[in-house]
């Protein structure tokens, strides 16, 4: 009942007003139209008076110009007058000078009607001492002028009468010569009172105004918001007068009016609604509410069974939704069939592409390490940059199918921006001086500032644009500006990666975050790339509550902005890191894994370092290994036969004794989340991916020297550099071993380390490498860069490392030098 009370007041408003805006524009142009002929009909009720007076003014000039002798003419004259309307007062006949009597200079005829009827005729004109007659307005307005010509003056008060009046005057001639003017005066009280009443009887407001736009009579004329004012200019005197309706607007009446139809319309469409709702609800409503109810209470995938036997569109739809059920569930186990196809294909793409990916690179960089010619170590440079560009597309890949599948999850953690701002300066400084283009940082973040984020995933954004700007960019240079933005509550990181590259069209603007598209079909020819990299950082910048927008134009350049909401947080223990430094002369290490040409590159890496290694090909023998003798390091491929590395960590974490807690490191090609988070499940302390990078191993051991210590006797260099980490940095510098860098004599490996030491904000490493770089300025005799290297020294002694601008600046003098 509710519902049809709201459906009738929804009816009766939606009705009432389609018929309002239907019936009230027409009504409103009939009462429109209905004042407009009022006023035109009392426009003509007050010209009517006004141009009888004309005939009136014809005739004097007709008696003027056929007796020169107008005392012939004068009781036919007064006789007129006399019979003339009360809106006649007056009249005369005003000859040119001498032009009657050459002696009498002024000689008029002006008759005046008394209050008695009786005709006087006023001699004050032809007063010599007064203003000559021939120079007033009514007079000298029509002389020479066209016979026939009616001038009308303005609206005066008469001095002897005191009443408003109008005169109209006229020319006549002798024998074509300009002889003297007739006028006749209209008195225009008993006009205005007409109006008056005229404006009583049909409940009108009016205004009448002379051609000098001053008021006549004005009554009941009281203007309101919205009203109707009806206006129409009239006469040869130019009066103007505007009605309106002084009882009501147009507006309430066209409402009324409307009303009054409204009320015999909605009954009868209320009456019509009601039944067709009783109809509705009984063949149609009530049978769907059924469905929906069972639809509701029905389980996933189930089929609605209602008694319904009707052949009927409700039982039409049954059948139908029935059978969509069946084949929508039959659809649904389908996609998830190729889902999970999908993901498994992924996974092993990934896992086969990275096991050989992983010989192929792991091959290159021990083959760097030996002794090459030129030639040979220019191929086998161009062999690893192919292959790691290999992984990088396969990357892009696989982050897009993450995203698809709505699996990209932020990881998030403290750390501090000048890590990642050290970090782009140390590879595109590099790779933009090779272009011949210039690269420079801006910050404007505070110094020292941490941030909880995903490290990993802005570093992605950021290199994903670098890449970009530093691809398509040939001349010029390459900047990155960066700032913190509070707004309110929010902190945001606000990225700008500019650059003067080829820049992208308009058109082009418009796709670039689309999935595999690029600004041309050219640039992937020219230039390569999956067109996948901004798609992600757009998918990134989003996932991190962010945004990201473009501005570019040909020829000229390129600009990326991006917005990405951040938490700024306290520092954290800084992870420092030199790297290389451990002794790791007599420590075992177990390399599970069952493909030959990773074991042999995984020896050859962890044999260089000094470690004894053991292989086994799969996960039961590797448990008989680490039951049988001491291991300090075990390295888990995932994916091999008999027995893969989740089970077999999950049984070497449960046995029986030290051999328990042993260090073990997953080293597997397949990168998604589910299989990391299986294998850190299971008890692997880390997992590293495929291909090997040999700088992430160290950075691995050494943050878990600890463990990997734990059977041995405390190595100082190794393991007090661990445990004073979670203290203080002072006692931790104390004990890292110093490197010492003065016997480098390359500068920009030198330039390399400080980098290093910038991104693990290690004080006592850039130290030692500032210091160094300080012994081969000397003799370069470069005030600048000695200036700036002291400037930096100075900086780390206060306990901060060197500001980006100092960096930047050594950056740019040192490989001069």
């Amino acid at each position: 009942m509710v519902a049809l009370g709201l459906y009738l007041a929804m009816f009766i408003a939606i009705v009432g007003s389609v018929t309002y805006y239907v019936v009230e524009s027409p009504v409103r142009a009939k009462l429109q139209q209905n004042l407009d002929l009022r006023t035109q009909l009392l426009s003509a009720l007050i010209t009517e008076p006004l141009s009888s007076s004309q005939g009136f003014v014809d005739s004097l000039v007709g008696f003027a110009q056929a007796h020169h002798n107008t005392d012939d003419v004068i009781p036919l004259f007064k006789s007129m007058l006399a019979a003339s309307d009360d809106t006649i007062v007056s009249a005369g006949i005003w000859p040119e000078p001498y032009a009657l009597d050459s002696k009498k200079r002024l000689n008029s005829h002006f008759f005046n009607k008394a209050d008695d009827g009786k005709i006087d005729q006023l001699f004050s004109y032809n007063n010599p001492k007064n203003v000559p007659y021939q120079e007033e307005y009514w007079y000298t307005s029509v002389v020479n002028k066209k016979q026939g010509t009616i001038s009308w003056s303005d609206v005066y008060i008469d001095p002897y009468t005191h009443v408003r009046m109008i005169t109209a005057s006229s020319p006549y001639y002798y024998d074509g010569i300009f002889a003297g003017v007739a006028t006749v005066d209209l008195s225009l009280e008993e006009l205005l009172g007409f109006i008056k009443n005229h404006a009583e009887e049909y409940n009108l407001g009016i205004m009448l105004r002379d051609k000098l736009n001053q008021v006549l009579v004005s009554h009941n004329f009281n203007l309101v918001e919205g009203i109707y004012i009806s206006s129409n200019q009239f006469g040869d005197f130019g009066w103007q007068v505007d009605v309106v309706n002084s009882k009501s607007r147009v507006a309430d009446e066209v409402f009324r009016q409307v009303m009054s139809i409204e009320g015999g319309i909605v009954p009868l469409l209320l009456l019509c609604v009601m039944a067709g709702y009783y109809l509705l609800n009984r063949y149609l409503i009530s049978p769907i509410t059924t469905i929906a109810a069972q639809v509701d209470s029905s389980k996933a995938g189930e089929i609605i069974d209602v008694d319904y036997s009707s052949d009927d569109e409700i039982g039409h739809l049954i059948k139908t939704f029935n059978e969509k059920t069946i084949y929508l569930e039959a659809e649904k186990v389908k996609a998830q069939a190729s889902t999970n196809a999908k993901t498994a294909f992924l996974a092993t793409l990934s896992h086969e592409i990275r096991t050989p990916m992983n010989g192929v690179l792991g091959t290159a960089q021990i083959l760097l390490k030996t002794p090459l010619n030129s030639e040979q170590e220019k191929h086998l440079k161009s062999l690893y940059e192919s292959g790691d560009h290999m992984m990088t597309l396969l990357n892009e890949i696989l982050d897009f199918s993450k995203i698809e599948q709505g699996r990209l999850d932020l990881d998030e953690t403290r750390f501090p921006l000048d890590s990642i701002i050290g970090s782009i300066n140390s590879v595109y400084f590099t790779l933009s001086s090779e272009k011949g283009l210039q690269f420079k940082v801006y910050s404007e973040v505070p110094s020292g500032r941490w941030y909880f984020s995903d490290k990993a995933r802005l570093r992605q954004i950021l290199f994903n644009l670098l890449n970009n700007a530093v691809k398509f960019t040939s001349r010029g240079f390459v900047e990155v500006y960066l700032k913190e933005v509070v707004d309110g509550s929010d902190t945001y990181l606000n990225i700008r990666v500019r650059d003067t590259g080829i820049g992208i069209s308009k058109e082009a603007q418009k796709r670039i975050f689309k999935p595999f598209e690029q600004a041309e079909s050219s640039t992937t020819r020219r230039f390569g790339g999956t067109g996948l990299g901004l798609a992600i950082v757009k998918k990134i910048a989003q996932l991190m509550d962010g945004s990201i927008t473009v501005t570019s134009e040909e020829g000229i350049g390129t600009s990326f902005d991006v917005r990405l909401k951040i938490q700024p947080c306290q520092p954290g223990e800084i992870e420092s890191l030199p790297h290389k430094k451990l002794d790791y002369s007599g420590l075992k290490v177990l390399i599970v894994e069952d493909n030959r040409t990773n074991t042999v590159i995984i020896e050859t890496f962890m044999s260089s370092k000094g470690f004894t290694c053991k292989s086994v090909e799969n996960g039961e023998l590797a448990i008989q290994a680490v039951v049988a003798e001491h291991f300090d390091l075990v390295l888990m491929d995932n994916h091999m036969p008999v027995m893969d590395g989740v089970e077999s960590t999950t049984a070497i974490r449960a046995l029986i004794g030290d051999v328990s807690s042993v260090l073990i490191f997953g080293c597997t090609a397949d990168v998604f989340k589910e299989t990391r988070e299986r294998m850190l499940g299971a008890g692997v302390d880390y997992i590293i991916a495929k291909p090997i990078d040999e700088r992430e191993l160290d950075d691995a051991l050494f943050r878990y020297s600890n463990k990997l210590y734990q059977y041995h006797e405390v190595k100082a260099d190794a393991l007090e550099s661990q445990d004073v980490k979670k203290h203080n940095s002072k006692s931790k510098s104390e004990s890292l071993p110093k490197p010492d860098l003065r016997n480098k004599d390359n500068t920009e490996e030198l330039l390399v380390t400080l980098y290093v030491a910038l991104e693990d904000n290690n004080l006592e490493l850039i130290q030692f490498a500032l210091e160094s770089l300080r012994v081969h300025v000397e003799p370069m005799n470069n005030a600048e860069l000695t200036e700036q290297v002291d400037k930096a020294l100075e900086q780390v002694s206060l306990g901060v490392p060197p500001t980006q601008d100092v960096i930047n600046i050594i950056t740019v003098n040192l490989p001069m030098a």
